[in-house]
């Protein structure tokens, strides 16, 4: 008996330090794909799923990308501070996160430059959601900024499987900069 009681002590034991080992695991893990400020997903992570779905892509089920950007974030920045420019950052990954679906990947890439990639997803239906996410961020004025907060975003669809992830979002930045270059707080899909 005090053997078998012994054996269950260790066994309990291994298996107390297993859970919580592997809860350090998880939360460790989470904090490697995970962006500090606004727990969107981080840049590493979303080029891996994007890479991923690319490879199934068709034109059954195309893949979308969208790259945002906050508009005059650093006359945000010079006017508030930082820490207001932080909570700005923080609403519009708030807004990304809110209208990502179940599949879709919210990421911050970039210091104010957001991704969403968005899984069997046309460009018309991409453009639509990206126009949801720009009207919501433009009615809405967190902790009273002025001036308003605005997003600037470019949409790239592909159903190629040769797609490579790096060219999609590429594409998917120059017509966010194209939406900047017409007077910013638009969406603009990617032409050739």
């Amino acid at each position: 008996a005090a053997t078998l009681f012994i054996i269950f002590v260790l066994l309990s034991d291994i298996f107390t330090l297993y859970r919580k080992s592997h809860r350090n695991y998880l939360i460790s893990r989470e904090n490697a794909i995970r962006d500090p400020l606004t727990r969107l997903y981080n840049r590493s992570y979303f080029y891996d799923n994007l890479t991923r779905q690319l490879r199934t892509a068709s034109d059954r089920q195309p893949v979308s990308v969208l790259v945002c950007d906050l508009d005059y974030f650093k006359r945000i920045n010079d006017t508030f501070g930082h820490l207001q420019g932080d909570r700005v950052i923080q609403f519009a990954a708030d807004v990304l996160q809110t209208h990502a679906r179940k599949d879709d990947v919210a990421a911050r890439i970039g210091g104010e430059e957001f991704a969403l990639l968005l899984v069997n997803t046309t460009a018309d239906d991409a453009a639509r959601i990206a126009e949801r996410i720009r009207g919501a961020v433009a009615v809405s004025d967190p902790q009273n900024l002025r001036p308003s907060v605005t997003l600037s975003l470019g949409v790239y669809t592909t159903s190629s499987p040769q797609s490579e992830a790096e060219m999609c979002v590429k594409r998917a930045d120059e017509a966010m900069y194209q939406a900047k270059a017409n007077g910013r707080n638009q969406v603009v899909r990617w032409a050739e």
